[in-house]
Formats: structure tokens, sequence, C-alpha cells
């Protein structure tokens, strides 16, 4: 059946109606997934890391090996893959006693406190074996359906390149399961007080929520692409028996450009000169007004991204200055204070093995007076560089004119009595320096104490107990001078 030349023209409006349609929904879908996912993937890697550094590395050595040592002592190892096996249940419950293992508590506890004050779905630590390919689970920070140590998943094929040199981990990927739907996970290594890779972190992000919003506004996108649609098949029923074809052809010839011309701004019908006087000269019009709000809306998506970059950048540039000393870069008393109220969170949480040590310059006002400030100032830095060289393990903090501050926890804290000797043998090094000016033979008072339960209630009470003995030291050092 042939079809009269309005039918043509109606068909042809109605197909490239559908073009537009389509390609504007297809392009914003995948803009907005790859977009998506390459922020979760960053947010994945970033958290990953974080766990990697957050937990004690030698309890959460402990526990692995533990795991390990029973994994390979087990003669059916069944994986994740085949839990309906009826050995599964079997397999996994020879590994429920470790549940109950300190260490095993103590490093969920650890996994729970980033999973509870960050956006990730499931916080856990993996030990990878590179010659199985497979990825064995030690401690799971889940509230529910908690994966037991000793279960195994073996390890995606995309990972595979990063077998050969697992100090990387291994960065964000993505997953798309019928269990789990959409999910980003990542992994980092995390080191013993060694320095040497005892097992990763991993996070799971599911994107399945991010998903929804974006069917949702595809869907919204299609509602007004297909009014619009109707709108203008409407018209062009209305007066195609006006037989214009000439500037209906170059408005389906425009159209058709459109949909292939993905560059913005758009000005395949703003180029177009028709003036019939009619509604067609009206449909010219309303097609530039929708080619200036696709190409507005493009614009502002495009300014939006980058105002919300620049404020993220410019909100973690003003939290470091803020918390830096301007003199000797280190942490300045604001970071100090932070500090402490963690710790005093620590505290009544019973996480208590920690200490504060306290070192005071001597002499800073005999320096500044006879070598000028500046020298002082230097006196200073080449101070806070012994410091944080020899409490390699703990952060630093200038908390007055010449007084540092070291919170110390795990390897300094278990042998803060060396480290007390390798900064005095340091500092006579120095006095015993004949090549070096006055002003940089530092000399310094050195007092720490550690949380004692029976005594200390806050942070602040160790403190207190660790300046007395800083200055005490401090009384010595200048009566053995004069």
């Amino acid at each position: 059946m042939k079809l009269s030349m309005g039918s043509k023209i109606v068909l042809m409006i109605i197909s490239v109606a559908v073009i537009l349609s389509g390609t504007c929904i297809v392009v914003s879908g995948i803009v907005n997934r790859s977009t998506m996912e390459k922020e979760y993937m960053i947010t994945a890697d970033s958290m990953a890391a974080t766990v990697a550094v957050t937990v004690d590395g030698d309890k959460v050595e402990s526990i692995t090996q533990k795991v390990m040592k029973m994994y390979a002592d087990s003669d059916n190892k069944i994986s994740n893959e085949r839990s309906e096996e009826d050995g599964y249940e079997a397999y996994t419950e020879q590994f429920l006693g470790l549940m109950e293992d300190e260490d095993y508590i103590n490093v969920r506890k650890q996994l729970r406190a980033v999973q509870d004050v960050s956006e990730v779905d499931c916080v856990y630590t993996l030990c990878i074996d590179p010659k199985a390919k497979t990825a064995v689970y030690i401690v799971d920070a889940a509230y529910e359906d908690v994966v037991t140590p000793g279960c195994f998943d073996m390890v995606e094929e995309c990972c595979y390149p990063y077998l050969s040199n697992l100090t990387q981990g291994f960065p964000a990927f993505v997953t798309n399961t019928k269990e789990y739907g959409w999910v980003v996970t990542a992994c980092a290594p995390i080191y013993n007080s060694k320095g040497d890779v005892v097992c990763f972190s991993a996070v799971d992000l599911s994107m399945n929520e991010v998903l929804e919003k974006e069917n949702s506004f595809l869907l919204a996108l299609a509602g007004i692409l297909l009014f619009l649609t109707i709108i203008i098949c409407v018209i062009a029923i209305i007066y195609v028996k006006q037989k214009l074809v000439k500037p209906i052809n170059m408005l389906s010839e425009a159209a058709g450009q459109y949909g292939q011309n993905q560059s913005s701004p758009h000005n395949e019908f703003g180029s177009l000169d028709i003036h019939t006087g009619d509604e067609l000269e009206i449909l010219l019009k309303s097609m530039k007004q929708m080619e200036k709000d696709i190409d507005s809306y493009i614009d502002n998506l495009s300014q939006t991204r980058e105002q919300l970059s620049s404020a993220r950048q410019q909100a973690d540039d003003m939290h470091e200055l803020a918390h830096m000393d301007a003199l000797t870069g280190i942490r300045n008393k604001l970071a100090y204070d932070k500090e402490t109220s963690r710790l005093d969170s620590g505290i009544n949480d019973g996480d208590t093995a920690f200490g504060i040590a306290m070192v005071d310059l001597n002499f800073l006002k005999i320096i500044n007076d006879n070598y000028g400030h500046e020298c002082g100032n230097k006196a200073l830095v080449k101070l806070s560089r012994l410091i944080c060289e020899v409490f390699a393990h703990s952060p630093v903090f200038r908390i007055g004119g010449d007084e540092f501050a070291i919170i110390l926890r795990n390897n300094d804290y278990d042998n803060i009595e060396s480290l007390e000797l390798e900064f005095n043998r340091r500092l006579a090094e120095f006095a015993n320096d004949d090549s070096l000016e006055e002003w940089e033979k530092i000399s310094a008072a050195f007092g720490y104490a550690k949380y004692d339960k029976n005594t200390d209630r806050y942070a602040d009470d160790v403190f207190k107990r660790a300046d007395q003995l800083m200055y005490e030291r401090k009384k010595q050092m200048k009566m053995q001078k004069q």
C-alpha cells in the first residue's frame, strides 16, 4: 500500500523524534553510568586504603595465621559458590570457634567502626592465595549474614594481573551478580608493624540504589521526550496538508543531524531559516528552544560537577591547613585536641593501650636573644624532624611555642624505653658535633606516661603526668648545664 505525502511526513517526524529521544536517553544513561562507576571506584579505593591503615596490622596478622592454618589443614575445601553442597556447613562450622578469638573480636570492632561512619556496605579482610587464585575470608564486619572465617571465593578474573605483586592490592572493580546486584569492590594491603603485607582490607559499595535513581531519571526523561514527540506529531498532522514539503524535509534533515552530533552546543535547528508565517515556523522556534534548553541542561550539569569538585578540593585544603603547624609542617594544637577527644572515646570503649610523650626545647629564649628568632625557628624545625624520625609510627604535634606532644601507639608504645634512649642519644650527638653552630646543638627534655586504668579517666590525665616528668627532666638538665 502506497502512503500519502502527509503520512510519509508524519511518519518521518515520528521517526526522527523517536531517534532523538532514544539517543538522548542512551547517551544520558551511558554518561551517568560511567560517571557513577568512576566515582564509586575512587571512593572504594580510598575507603579500602583507609581501612588498611586504620586496623591493627599485628592483630590482623595473628587472626589471619590462625584461620589460614585451619584452612590449610582442612581436607575438603568447599567455596561459597558450592554452598548448596552437603559438606559446606560442616566445613564452615570448624572455623566458628575463631570468631570468639580476642584478635578476631578486636579487628572486627575496628572494621565496624569504619563501617559505622562511612557509606560502605561491607567491610572485611581477605587472605589471597595467588597460586590457587582464591580469596579466603578472615574477619567480616557485617551485622547480619556474617561470612564465617575460612570461607572463600575464587579471585575475579579482572584481578589476575595483580596476583604477581600483592603489595599493590586490587584496584576497584565492578561486578554484577544475581544475589548482590551491582557492587564495586576494592582491596588494599594491610601491613604489620614490621612493614610486611599480612592481609587485605576489602570494601563493597552497592550501586543498586544509584541505578534505581538513574532508571527513574531515564523514565522521566523518556516521558518528557514522549510528550514533545506527541506535540510535534499533532502539529505535523494538522498542517501537513499545506504540502510544505521543503521546510519539513529541512526539519527532518536537521533532526537527523542532531541525533548523530554528540557535541555541545548544538546549532542544527538554529541554523535553519524558515519563514512560513504559520505553525511550521512556530515548530521551528520550539525546536530551537528545545535545542537551547538541552544545551543549557548539559552545561549546567558540567558546571555543577566542576563546582562540586572544586568545593571538595577547597574543603580538603582548608581542613589540612587548619590542622597543620605553619613553622614545622607537623600537626598543631587543634589536631592534638581532636586526637585526645578520640582517645577519650577509646577509653570509654576499652581501648586503653596508648601513651603520651612530651618534648620541650631547652634554651629557646637564649637562642632567640643571642642568635635571633630565625635561628630559634630553625632549632624548632630541627627538633620536630628528630622527633618524627625517632617516633616514626606515632603522630607528632606542636602544642606550644617550644612544646611537642607524641601520641604513643602500637610499636612506639611497646618500645618507648628504647626509643627514649635513641632520642637522647641523637641529642647527645648534636651536642658533641663541633661542626654544628651553637643553636644547632639542640637540647630537649623528654617525659612520657602510659595510660593507667587505676588513676586515669581521660587522656589529659596521662598528658599531665607526662608533662610533669618532662619538666622534672628539664630542671635536671638546667642544673647540669649550670
